[in-house]
């Protein structure tokens, strides 16, 4: 066999110390764990995650296929390859100048170690996930106004006279993200700095909400909520006054449709993680998102929704190993630390998500991801154009330079767009600028801040006009 000339870097850069008493007896085959016996009443304390099915056949496919396939898939990597990352094509090759420095035998044997070493972690961190005892106990905020199963509450309510801000979670997951602990609650924050958030909980689409579109959606839920709050803000319901609006992802969406229909009664827009450029970074994304559209046609002809399973399942094939790899991370915690219950109450959210309806389905496949109405300022609501150029009211822009579900450059055309922006890029992910240990000091901070300066300056403005 040809040897490399330059001296290989040491083993220990490339395999982990585990993988190396294996090198020593290449017939020694390390066998996965068989699962224990479990009985019908002792289910584990969750399914997830969700579908596990699938992220355990995708956790086997790649692992155990790793010894056979890695040796003859390297050279054939480049930029178009799916995945394509320049530093795994360096280990790629760092490892075969290994292989060609040691007993390819007993290379082989520590590759197949290592293979099922990572998948047995997987199991392991599923396991101690699914058995985890934490669980998100804080009380649901008081409900004031319901249709069908959209319910408003309310986080302030003794703040009568305070800002209020209408709160817009996405249609996919529950809101639950923004209110996830007793010391990690963006919604509890914004109340105990004088704010009064009202958040939409939209819930699982219930018999009256079957069929609804995405105009149905701002039309018939956000509208009149907005205008409630609206007249809450006044004290007068024949004058109403102008309420903060945020948006969080696709609620981001709704929140700009939402001040484009009814512009007098938004005080400022907040976008947090909002894609609006569906086709950016990758233009490619259209004819695969147009292609899934095709393929769950029959789906929602026979079932009327998109099943949370199938929207976890889409989710996850952008990024097949991603699950895997950080159960495998979660097993190595302690169960009892801070951050493995961190990670349980996130899962927990993710993993707790909502169908969506035929029609909302159809147009985030066809009409956004798809076509790209949105960046082509072809997207309508109610049979109008939602342009954020003609939104003038004071708006803040949080695009998370992280973030591998609304990739920053879909978020950023909105801060050219809205004449009246405010951007920060926090380099955080899409989920970590709601709900990770940093998110106050990054990013709750920040926004409390500049929305304390404009009800100031909206406070000021009204007394103005009601001195004459």
């Amino acid at each position: 066999m040809r040897r490399m000339d330059t001296e290989p870097p040491p083993i220990q850069q490339i395999l982990p110390p585990q993988a190396l008493p294996h090198m020593a007896n290449p017939a020694r085959l390390p066998l996965l764990p068989m699962p224990p016996q479990t009985a019908a009443n002792q289910l584990p304390a969750r399914q997830g995650p969700r579908p596990l099915a699938w992220h355990l056949m995708t956790s086997l496919s790649v692992w155990l296929s790793l010894p056979i396939a890695w040796p003859n898939a390297w050279p054939n990597l480049n930029s178009e390859s799916p995945g394509w990352n320049p530093d795994q094509r360096a280990r790629l090759e760092r490892l075969l100048t290994l292989r060609n420095h040691t007993d390819p035998a007993a290379f082989d044997a520590a590759i197949r170690h290592e293979s099922c070493a990572r998948m047995r972690q997987v199991i392991k961190g599923i396991r101690l996930y699914r058995d985890h005892p934490a669980k998100r106990s804080l009380p649901d905020a008081p409900a004031i106004w319901r249709a069908g199963t959209t319910t408003l509450r309310d986080y302030n309510p003794s703040a009568k006279n305070a800002p209020i801000i209408l709160v817009i979670p996405s249609l996919i997951n529950r809101y639950t993200i923004l209110d996830l602990d007793k010391d990690l609650s963006f919604l509890r924050t914004l109340a105990s700095q004088g704010f009064r958030p009202l958040l939409v909980d939209w819930d699982a689409p219930g018999e009256t909400e079957t069929g609804f579109t995405l105009d149905d959606y701002v039309l018939r839920r956000l509208i009149p909520t907005l205008e409630l709050a609206a007249q809450w803000q006044s004290h007068d319901e024949t004058c109403p006054a102008p309420c903060h609006v945020l948006g969080y992802c696709m609620g981001g969406l709704l929140a700009i449709a939402l001040a484009t229909l009814r512009p007098e009664l938004v005080k400022t827009i907040t976008l947090l993680a909002t894609p609006w450029d569906f086709h950016q970074p990758d233009p490619k994304i259209g004819p695969k998102f147009l292609d899934i559209a095709h393929q769950v046609e029959s789906m929602l002809n026979a079932l009327g929704y998109l099943p949370v399973d199938m929207i976890q399942t889409l989710f996850a094939s952008f990024q097949p190993l991603q699950v895997p790899i950080k159960f495998a991370n979660f097993g190595k915690l302690d169960p009892t630390s801070g951050k493995a219950r961190h990670f349980a109450l996130l899962e927990d959210w993710l993993n707790d998500g909502v169908p969506l309806t035929a029609p909302v389905a159809r147009a985030c496949f066809r009409e956004l991801y798809g076509c790209n109405l949105s960046g082509q300022s072809r997207w309508k609501i109610g049979g109008v154009t939602i342009e954020p150029r003609a939104l003038d009211q004071p708006a803040y822009i949080v695009a998370p330079g992280k973030d591998r579900i609304v990739p920053p450059e879909s978020t950023l055309p909105l801060a050219n767009l809205l004449p009246n922006a405010t951007l920060i890029e926090p380099m955080t992910g899409h989920i970590g600028i709601i709900a990770s240990r940093s998110a106050p000091s990054l990013v709750w901070d920040p926004y409390i801040a500049w929305l304390q300066e404009h009800s100031a300056k909206q406070t000021e403005k009204v007394a103005k006009i009601a001195a004459g």
